[in-house]
């Protein structure tokens, strides 16, 4: 019997050994990633991508008087606003679109400032002083330039959160902004910050600023990796911080997007940087041709960047095209995102 029992301890002296052999220099096992909401994975399945496009195809089609009527017509889309001259007509169509949208929600609507941007509020129902934005900006640049992928793409997005958003109820407000003069040097969202965050000393916990997420791929490499990248700066923890949680909510809620586990550091030239500037967790999503677009995606400020021009159209030498699954995944992920931080209240709709 003590032969049986020497045997066996020397035999499990032996295994332990070989276990602990194999786990020498092996990295330690790192927590589980926090695991998914079912009810949040509820709210983020609304998202749809058909309105999605649709309002995307509504905003890009501003300047026509298709929405507001005959007012509106430039016999050309555009939604460019003059610094001198102010809002075009097709700028001021798309104002009058957005407004109305967001009310339809039964949204708080506003005009903020002498940029005119369209401010619309979910206010929370326990912490309504800290506030958590999504915003892009709608304006274009002078001319026959309908804007589609720049940025049609990131407004509808923000329409389209706040469509499944507003139907519930959230602990923290959530705001949903939509910028104007960004092309001309980030004027909306620099005079929002200067006029309205810091005047009123807002509580805002984090910003997330949607620009170009709808053509995905690049004219140049045709083997460059379709994933949505997130740009920041790295000398603001807060802002790291808020990005990783939005690469975590990708994981969580939408695995089927490729979102890049880096973090592109730098100013991001969108209307994120006025509030990281002023100290405010903030960061830019953007579609993978970033950061040489220039080159990648050669239709950005240009005629044709429409869906119904060559940035749409399969037949070009790249094949490149807008994606709308891409994009509506994008929306998904801070439809995520925002429910998680501003603490859904229940999966119930509003009364």
């Amino acid at each position: 019997m003590k032969r049986i029992i020497n045997s066996l301890r020397t035999t499990i002296l032996i295994c332990l050994a070989s276990i602990l052999w194999a786990c020498k220099d092996r990295p330690v096992p790192q927590a589980d990633s926090p695991a998914s909401d079912p009810h949040i994975q509820e709210v983020v399945d609304r998202v749809s991508q058909e309105e999605y496009r649709r309002t995307h195809l509504d905003i890009e089609r501003m300047g026509l008087g298709l929405y507001g009527g005959s007012k509106y017509f430039m016999a050309y889309r555009n939604r460019d606003f003059h610094l001198q001259n102010g809002p075009s007509p097709g700028n001021q169509e798309a104002s009058l679109y957005l407004q109305n949208v967001f009310t339809e929600m039964d949204l708080s609507v506003s005009l903020q400032g002498k940029y005119d941007n369209v401010v619309s509020e979910l206010t929370g129902t326990k912490s309504p002083e800290i506030i958590y934005i999504i915003g892009a900006h709608f304006d274009h640049i002078e001319g026959d330039r309908p804007g589609g992928d720049d940025n049609a793409s990131g407004t509808a997005a923000v329409c389209e959160a706040a469509r499944v958003l507003s139907q519930f109820r959230f602990e923290s407000t959530i705001r949903f902004i939509c910028f104007n003069a960004e092309e001309d040097g980030l004027k909306g969202s620099k005079d929002y910050v200067k006029n309205h965050v810091l005047i009123n000393d807002e509580n805002i916990a984090g910003m997330i600023s949607l620009d170009l997420i709808l053509r995905p791929g690049s004219d140049v490499d045709s083997l460059s990796v379709i994933d949505a990248e997130v740009e920041t700066q790295s000398s603001h923890a807060a802002s790291v911080a808020w990005v990783e949680l939005f690469q975590q909510a990708a994981i969580n809620y939408v695995p089927s997007l490729i979102v890049d586990d880096s973090i592109i550091y730098g100013v991001s030239g969108s209307d994120n940087d006025p509030f990281l500037n002023s100290g405010f967790p903030a960061f830019l999503v953007i579609e993978n041709s970033d950061p040489d677009w220039g080159e990648a995606n050669p239709y950005v400020h240009d005629y044709e960047d429409a869906s119904d021009r060559l940035a749409n159209d399969p037949t070009t030498p790249s094949g490149v095209t807008y994606d709308y699954a891409f994009a509506t995944d994008i929306t998904r992920i801070a439809v995520a995102l925002l429910a998680q931080e501003a603490i859904l209240m229940s999966v119930t709709e509003k009364p």
